[in-house]
């Protein structure tokens, strides 16, 4: 039934991810399935030691009751989730000396049990997961995920960038990653129980002009709908385990509700930015995607993980930031901000010239408006999610603001002194 050498817990559960979560968790061996086969486990010579049960896995409350007290026949340690029918009952559940919980979402859930059962969860789980997400193409979302990329390593964070963009990923041409290297899309050719920590480390892409590194998730040859919720969800545990990065940064396709990845990094703990171009089209589209997270898991609001990026205008859009950030604060009171990222087209032209290597526009224009912006924004929004970089924010003074912007002749030689990737 489960492997040995850890606490069998057995969960009847229609919450989606509360495996995956669980699994997160030391010393537990996981296994799960329906009320029946449950009931049956009850009667076997190795019953599980401790068993999580949902009211909605049964068919009403007296199977429910009846399920536990044949549980606690064979002093199997029973937990109870209270979602539908049983809430009615709580009282009934705590006069009984039952644990019970009316959390909601894998994450809650999971938090509960571990709680429960006196277990802690993994040290690796402790990366902070940030999400790049938008309910349109168009709004910069590339420019966004490569320039927090950089700017955290830049700080002395070891960064992994997951390419969740399946549709239309802009990772792989951005950063000049070479066709041939694996995806993890490749992963589920090797079988259900392939998903784990060693296995998904072994496609992981590392990136030796900017120290950044990567699991790449789209190629032609792959039908982007083969990869299914549960797999994301089976693929960013495993990246939870994985030790040695201090960010996470999970670059996601605009379909936010037909690839949930966004909205599953908010609901197990992570963060969302929503990159926000002032103009009436892309702060709709803001405004939809705030919506989707306000209502997000069994009205559950989402919306106190989201940050929302505000980008500069390009020129002829007459609404200014100032103008509708206070909007999104009166509809959207839990949403917190993290600054505005400059635009400079001519500089990302300029980055995007060299067809045969990466450069970074950070280090053709180190004290340039954009650069400056950038570096702004990323110690904002590690002020925001608690992360602590080893490495001070970059500083220009004024003479450098003012002169130190020309464009090195043949694009980047290597690394510039502001922020230079170490």
């Amino acid at each position: 039934m489960m492997g040995t050498g850890g606490m069998e817990v057995f969960l009847v559960s229609a919450t989606p991810g509360l495996t995956e979560a669980l699994s997160a968790y030391e010393g537990v061996n996981i296994g799960s399935g329906a009320i029946d086969f449950a009931a049956r486990l009850l009667t076997s010579d190795r019953p599980p030691q401790v068993i999580y049960v949902e009211d909605t896995a049964s068919r009403n409350i007296e199977e429910l009751w009846s399920f536990v007290q044949a549980a606690r026949a064979r002093q199997v340690t029973v937990l109870i989730g209270l979602q539908g029918i049983g809430l009615n009952r709580m009282t009934d559940f705590v006069d009984a000396g039952l644990p019970i919980t009316d959390g909601r979402g894998a994450a809650e859930i999971s938090a509960w049990i571990g709680g429960q059962l006196g277990v802690r969860r993994r040290a690796a789980v402790q990366q902070t997961v940030i999400a790049v997400a938008g309910a349109k193409g168009g709004i910069g979302k590339t420019v966004v995920v490569s320039s927090l990329a950089e700017g955290f390593k830049r700080r002395g964070l070891r960064v992994l960038v997951v390419d969740g963009d399946l549709s239309n990923s802009g990772i792989v041409p951005t950063f000049r990653i070479p066709s041939g290297f694996p995806t993890y899309l490749h992963i589920q050719e090797d079988g259900p129980n392939a998903w784990t920590p060693e296995n998904v480390r072994r496609y992981i892409y590392k990136h030796a002009a900017s120290g950044i590194d990567f699991l790449l998730g789209s190629e032609q040859t792959v039908d982007p709908a083969d990869m299914q919720r549960q797999q994301w969800m089976a693929l960013m545990q495993a990246v939870r385990a994985i030790e040695g990065y201090d960010v996470v940064l999970v670059d996601t396709g605009p379909e936010i509700k037909k690839r949930p990845y966004a909205l599953l990094a908010a609901r197990d703990g992570g963060y969302v930015v929503l990159p926000s171009p002032p103009g009436r089209k892309e702060r709709e589209g803001t405004g939809k995607a705030l919506v989707v997270f306000e209502q997000a898991v069994a009205g559950r609001d989402l919306t106190d993980r989201c940050l929302l990026l505000f980008m500069e205008p390009e020129k002829g859009v007459t609404v200014t930031i100032p103008a509708i950030a206070p909007l999104f604060a009166q509809r959207f009171p839990r949403v917190r901000t993290i600054g505005t990222l400059p635009r400079d087209p001519h500089l990302l032209s300029v980055a995007d010239e060299d067809q045969d290597r990466y450069v970074c526009p950070l280090d053709l224009k180190p004290y340039s408006k954009f650069g400056i912006g950038v570096h702004q924004v990323v110690e904002n929004l590690c002020q925001q999610v608690g992360l602590k970089p080893p490495l001070p924010m970059p500083k220009a003074s004024f003479m450098q603001r003012l002169f130190g912007n020309k464009t090195p002749k043949g694009a980047a030689q290597g690394t510039a002194a502001y922020g230079g990737a170490s």
